[in-house]
């Protein structure tokens, strides 16, 4: 290997860490899956511009702890924030069995761009901080 090419390496692998910084905030969310259901909790993949998770901004009225785990209540709005393509509110159960720890410690959850009446609650995946 010429001597040459060793410094033009060596700044591509001190680049190489910086790269993942560039990439679309949902793409922690690829190939996480739904602890009860097995379903995948982001059905975008890593090069779609617009995803259906995000972090979930705990405002009054959003989130309520109730005996089954939490009732989360979104407008149209709060729920476009989390997938831009959603065209309804959210107002659905999560069951304790089915949050999972959050990797980031912050709240996040996946929804369908519309409610489907085959799901058994209207969300993917739900992340909460802290489950240890």
């Amino acid at each position: 290997m010429s001597t040459r090419l060793l410094p033009t390496m060596g700044l591509a692998l001190i680049a190489l860490p910086f790269l993942s910084l560039t990439a679309d905030a949902h793409d922690w969310y690829i190939g996480q899956r739904d602890p009860v259901t097995g379903g995948s909790c982001c059905t975008t993949s890593a090069n779609d511009r617009i995803g259906d998770c995000h972090e979930l901004a705990i405002e009054p009225g959003v989130l309520e702890p109730v005996p089954e785990g939490y009732r989360i209540r979104l407008t149209v709005e709060q729920a476009r924030k989390l997938n831009p393509l959603r065209t309804m509110p959210v107002d659905t159960i999560v069951p304790e069995e089915r949050i999972q720890e959050s990797g980031d410690g912050n709240w996040h959850m996946c929804i369908p761009s519309y409610p489907t009446p085959n799901m058994a609650a209207d969300f993917f995946c739900f992340f909460r901080p802290g489950l240890m």
